[in-house]
């Protein structure tokens, strides 16, 4: 009888630890590298004074980059800190010719009354008020790190890398696979910063600083003209994901999202492989490798995805000690915390399984045990003038078919054919005009959804975080992005608050409203399963949230 009471309790355990909900392998890969993603800034910002007015130029903008060693090392591609590495007077000269264009551009009837003299007194008269620099990764809590160039391969080629290195300790990293054995129809997972951020606010933007997630499969194995291998995918990259990695099911980077197609053709966006990063690597005589805190990041998610908390706070608090910066580890510390104050604490399976085998009084040994763990395995264009800041760089629009472009700017090379060169996201302030991205966070542990019921956005769905998601227009900043006036830049927060969903407006003109805009606009609210969050007006837009 002892026996079958052990058998049964062993049983018991194992089932209870098996019908606990488990995150999905994409899920996993995007929670377990999300942190080791950073942005990276490249770019000059000129002050110029023109008859008293003062005139912004800019060049540049930023990417996506990753951690590949813990003391620093990031990898990201060559044409996001192409600025950075031409120097200081190559920036000048080129900012310099695009105040020209802007002026001829926007002035040529003016200009053409006026004498020689005239002109060249009007040239000699601009002066540049200042000149930054902006040569910085963000990391994913919103700290700056400058950083130095180490190696850096070609921009708008097979070699489009680089290496650059900020001063830090025991940083996550990502693991370097070999693209040369990828296969079609292999799937990943591409971590990133897309869209534009603002201009003038990023900096102080340090909490939203959110990478995003999207997935899709390798749909091609092809060969840069220069020899290098490139991998086709089918994932969607846009402005803001060059040199975020591309990550196999094995959590290994495979590529690094350089170039694609603009507008609405997918399935032309393409990796450089990770074998052509690797020669740089090579170049620089490091080794990618793994350090304490992706122990102990790894450790502390195979015990939250066992249900054992306790083991799982002890783990990311020292994450936390060893990386202070890490952006995942706090939120799910308090999420262990909520499910320990709920009863969802789950024993060691190890002391499940040996307080039913010590009930019935005998030790089994030998094969057909139990799976007692689950374990998850560790992913000249038209300016602005006085008072103005840069505008969006217009899109090369290819020929069908379509050609693989550099996300941004496009010249014509030297023969005339389209050329793909750099930059991945313009510094610029009109971002709303191109669109945006509402990226969905797709990938994190998801407690629930968001779904478009009325609005611009209907039909559109995004997942809802523990971190929470800002609602708004404004680029870089909002997770959800509408593009309505009656929509403040930061609308509405929606996140987790001592341990209950909230809603919390952003002191916004129009009003956040719950349900219905007769109940009178919220400061803060909780939330149901089922209540819809209006921004300003139902038809501008309205969220019908759905937990679990």
């Amino acid at each position: 009888m002892g026996r079958y009471v052990a058998c049964a309790l062993g049983l018991c355990a194992f089932g209870a630890i098996a019908r606990a909900e488990e995150p999905s392998p994409q899920q996993k890969i995007a929670i377990t590298s999300k942190p080791s993603v950073v942005r990276v800034w490249g770019a000059y910002i000129a002050t110029y004074d023109l008859a008293g007015t003062h005139v912004q130029e800019a060049i540049g903008g930023s990417g996506t980059g990753f951690f590949i060693t813990p003391d620093g090392y990031i990898a990201t591609n060559a044409h996001v800190v192409a600025e950075i590495h031409g120097g200081e007077d190559k920036a000048k000269e080129a900012l310099y010719k695009m105040l020209l264009a802007e002026l001829d551009h926007k002035y040529a009837a003016e200009l053409a009354r006026m004498s020689e003299d005239q002109i060249q007194r009007l040239l000699r008269s601009i002066k540049v008020v200042e000149l930054k620099k902006w040569a910085y990764v963000v990391l994913p809590n919103g700290d700056k790190l400058d950083y130095e160039i180490k190696q850096y391969g070609k921009p708008g080629s097979g070699r489009d890398a680089a290496l650059i290195k900020v001063k830090t300790e025991n940083a996550p990293t990502l693991s370097i696979g070999d693209s040369t054995k990828s296969q079609v129809e292999d799937h990943i997972v591409v971590i990133g910063y897309p869209g534009v951020a603002d201009f003038k606010d990023l900096l102080d933007e340090k909490s939203q600083l959110q990478a995003s997630v999207t997935d899709g499969a390798i749909s091609s194995l092809k060969r840069a003209a220069s020899g290098e291998q490139i991998l086709q995918i089918s994932a969607p990259i846009t402005h803001g994901n060059s040199g975020g990695p591309a990550i196999d099911q094995r959590g290994n980077v495979i590529g690094l999202a350089t170039f694609g197609n603009e507008g609405a053709i997918q399935g032309f966006n393409f990796l450089v492989a990770s074998a052509t990063l690797m020669q740089l690597v090579k170049d620089e005589k490091i080794e990618p490798k793994q350090g304490e805190t992706n122990k102990a990041w790894n450790e502390g998610l195979d015990h939250f995805w066992s249900d054992e908390y306790s083991d799982a706070v002890a783990k990311f608090e020292e994450v936390e000690t060893l990386f202070p910066a890490h952006s995942e580890a706090p939120g799910l510390i308090r999420m262990s915390h909520q499910a320990q104050k709920e009863g969802k604490e789950k024993k060691s399976s190890n002391d499940g399984l040996i307080a039913g085998l010590v009930i019935g009084g005998f030790v089994i040994v030998g094969g057909g045990g139990f799976m007692l763990s689950r374990r998850g395995k560790t992913a000249a264009r038209p300016g602005q003038m006085p008072g103005a800041t840069p505008g969006q760089m217009p899109p090369y629009m290819g020929q069908s078919p379509p050609q693989p472009q550099m996300y941004g700017r496009v010249q014509p090379s030297p023969q005339g054919a389209p050329a793909p060169i750099a930059k991945t996201v313009a510094v610029q302030q009109n971002a709303a005009a191109s669109g945006g991205i509402a990226p969905t966070a797709f990938g994190t542990i998801s407690i629930g959804s968001l779904t478009c019921t009325r609005g611009a956005l209907y039909g559109q769905r995004f997942a809802l975080t523990p971190g929470g998601v800002i609602i708004g227009r404004q680029p870089g900043v909002a997770h959800v992005l509408i593009n309505d006036h009656r929509a403040s830049g930061k609308h509405v927060w929606i996140g987790m608050e001592n341990g209950r969903l909230v809603a919390i407006d952003q002191g916004t003109t129009n009003g956040t409203f719950v349900n219905d805009v007769m109940r009178g606009r919220i400061t803060r609210a909780e939330l149901r399963d089922g209540d819809i969050i209006i921004v300003s007006e139902p038809d501008c837009l309205s969220l019908q949230i759905k937990l679990g």
